[in-house]
């Protein structure tokens, strides 16, 4: 008696501890930082300097508007052609278009497991019993029958523990 109430013990135990994992907090994003730039303390006027070419001091000007082919302003042929390069070979926006399309397309879909899924067959067949042999009064008939088999399967998961709403919007 004392190990069947050890065992029920244990397996309340097992199975506490595996509904457990899949109860939990809903997740909140956290808020964002209080910062009005990338760093949370304000950027130096200018940088220091150095003794070497190239070594000069440099300003950190807030809220210049940069030209879109930035690059250019560095006079550097071999950067021009290396960004050039790379704009060419890029993906381009009808890509990235289709990219976020069949990335909702894939949340829909993910949206299914909130619903019943029903399956509907139906299967006619024609068939022969076997000549001369008799099992019973109905197959003393002719010999040829046709059998209609239809089916519906509706299946559900609920999502009990929401494993599957936490799955779908935390991914």
């Amino acid at each position: 008696m004392v190990a069947l109430k050890g065992a029920i013990g244990d397996l309340l135990a097992v199975g506490v501890a595996l509904t457990g994992c899949a109860v939990g907090p809903d997740f909140e994003r956290p808020a964002a930082p209080d910062v009005s730039g990338y760093t949370s303390a304000p950027l130096p006027q200018q940088t220091a300097s150095s003794d070497i070419q190239g070594g000069e001091t440099q300003r950190f000007v807030q809220g210049l508007d940069i030209p879109g082919q930035w690059w250019t302003l560095f006079h550097s042929p071999p950067l021009s052609t290396l960004v050039e390069e790379a704009l060419k070979n890029n993906p381009t926006l009808p890509a990235a278009e289709a990219a976020l399309r069949q990335a909702w397309e894939n949340v829909y879909a993910a949206e299914g497991a909130f619903f019943p899924t029903a399956v509907v067959s139906y299967s006619p067949s024609r068939n022969k019993t076997a000549t001369g042999v008799t099992f019973t009064a109905a197959s003393s008939g002719p010999p040829f029958f046709t059998l209609h088999t239809a089916q519906v399967v509706v299946t559900y998961a609920p999502d009990v523990f929401g494993g599957t709403r936490r799955e779908r919007c935390c991914a």
